[in-house]
């Protein structure tokens, strides 16, 4: 498992279901319908973008919003 950089500096270990979060209020805020099957595949997706990115086991959060 990696951990993510916050803005703050701080580390913390990676959860995808903040990714699934973000995505998930993303499309509320679009008004788009989804499901969790969705959610789940493009939060896959998002995951397999940044992983290059990954180095040392740590990778920033604005790498994981960029993706």
């Amino acid at each position: 498992m990696y951990s993510v950089v916050k803005r703050d500096g701080k580390l913390a270990l990676f959860d995808i279901k903040k990714i699934s979060t973000a995505i998930s209020q993303a499309f509320d805020a679009c008004k788009r319908q989804y499901n969790d099957d969705i959610i789940d595949f493009l939060a896959l997706k998002v995951t397999a973008d940044y992983s290059p990115k990954i180095k040392d086991g740590v990778v920033a959060v604005e790498d994981i919003q960029d993706s």
